[in-house]
């Protein structure tokens, strides 16, 4: 018997033309698929690729860029420059335990400024060691550390937004997904239901859906 071969959603290297239904769904499109669609997507994003090389050199233990600043510049690829400004916010998580890390944060955080002064970005720098998970219902997962960039991701509030990538020395991208990459290609935003209540996420959805006015966000 033959074998099947699935075909590659990489057959035409414009993201705005293929199907986003196709992309998102893990029975036509694999997550390998899925995971060159977002590397082309961000490489050609030159302000983005510039940031994440300076932020590199800095050698911030492990480190990505996460959340919004890899599913907006997608869902720019996929749906266009969304109709309201404040796309340029780049969250880059860390994670360092050790005793000097207050001390460091602040000179990394100098650092990253003066890296990318010349950029639109507004930076948001976040060290995970130590964070302890706390929300107000009683029904919530609180007072639990995390111990790695990794686990952060998975208790980012919105889950659409548990997203990180790493550009590498050898300029090979690592991507952290810990629910996989569908719901972002699906551009569905999806509530983390252990780690946000309500309010808060609605607050996260008005924002995107002020970005993106035609597209069903939720």
């Amino acid at each position: 018997m033959p074998k099947l071969v699935r075909h590659s959603a990489l057959a035409n290297a414009n993201l705005e033309y293929l199907d986003q239904a196709t992309l998102a769904d893990p029975q036509l499109t694999s997550e390998e698929d899925r995971k060159r669609l977002l590397e082309l997507a961000l490489r050609s994003n030159a302000h983005l690729i510039s940031a994440m090389k300076g932020i590199r050199s800095l050698r911030l233990p492990d480190w990505c860029i996460s959340g919004p600043s890899i599913a907006w510049p997608l869902w720019t690829a996929l749906k266009g420059k969304p109709a309201m400004a404040g796309n340029h916010q780049l969250y880059i998580t860390y994670y360092d335990p050790s005793e000097q890390a207050l001390e460091k944060e602040a000179t990394y955080l100098r650092h990253i400024r003066q890296i990318l002064s010349a950029g639109p970005y507004q930076v948001h720098l976040s060290n995970q060691a130590g964070h302890v998970i706390h929300h107000d219902s009683e029904r919530m997962s609180n007072g639990t550390p995390v111990t790695c960039t990794a686990e952060a991701l998975v208790r980012d509030p919105v889950q659409t937004y548990a997203l990180g990538v790493r550009l590498e020395t050898n300029g090979t991208f690592t991507v952290l997904a810990p629910f996989g990459l569908s719901g972002v290609f699906s551009m569905k935003m999806e509530r983390n239901t252990g780690y946000c209540d309500e309010e808060y996420f609605l607050y996260k959805l008005r924002r995107v859906e002020a970005m993106w006015p035609g597209v069903a966000l939720r």
